[in-house]
């Protein structure tokens, strides 16, 4: 249920975007891998998307443009930017990437061609990232680099708790410690 409310105010919003663009113009382009022969329904420029809970901004998401294909059920992103509340902290993580989409069935947001994540003085790189909103879990694939002051983390696949931000990793797992970061303390 909460999924189909989630996805409701997002089609609402979408549609308010395009009735009532206001200042910003309206480009009507297809964006991502979607084809030239796409039936896309709306486009716009200059997109920022809010999901809240109890007065509380849980992640924003902006975009340099969006098209939504309602048949897909999907509002693919150029240039995506996510900014997530880490539960009341202060420093929240950042995540973009040239690409991504968010799939209206399950509210789940795909980034890829590049994935930057930073939250603090820790930077994650990967090819592609999945933040299944549910879990509050970003699964990230292929290439990922983990850097936080002196100690570097690279595998193929892994994970990130948003609740916790532990990271796990597998596949092809190498750590790297600095040797400054002994007298640093991690």
């Amino acid at each position: 249920m909460r999924r189909k409310a989630i996805a409701g105010a997002l089609i609402l919003f979408l549609l308010g975007l395009y009735f009532f663009p206001g200042d910003a113009p309206v480009e009507r382009r297809t964006v991502g891998p979607i084809s030239g022969a796409a039936d896309t329904d709306v486009s716009m420029s200059g997109v920022e998307m809010r999901l809240g809970q109890e007065g509380r901004t849980l992640w924003t998401l902006r975009a340099l443009s969006a098209s939504y294909d309602q048949g897909q059920q999907m509002v693919l992103l150029n240039a995506p930017t996510i900014v997530k509340s880490l539960g009341g902290r202060d420093i929240p993580v950042i995540v973009s990437a040239p690409l991504g989409e968010v799939d209206q069935a399950t509210s789940d947001i795909r980034l890829w061609s590049g994935v930057h994540m930073e939250h603090g003085p820790t930077y994650l790189n990967s090819d592609e990232a999945v933040f299944v909103q549910i879990d509050e879990t970003i699964f990230l694939h292929g290439d990922i680099l983990l850097d936080r002051q002196g100690l570097q983390l690279r595998s193929q696949r892994g994970d990130v708790d948003l609740h916790t931000w532990v990271v796990n990793a597998e596949g092809g797992v190498e750590v790297v410690i600095a040797k400054d970061s002994f007298t640093q303390g991690l």
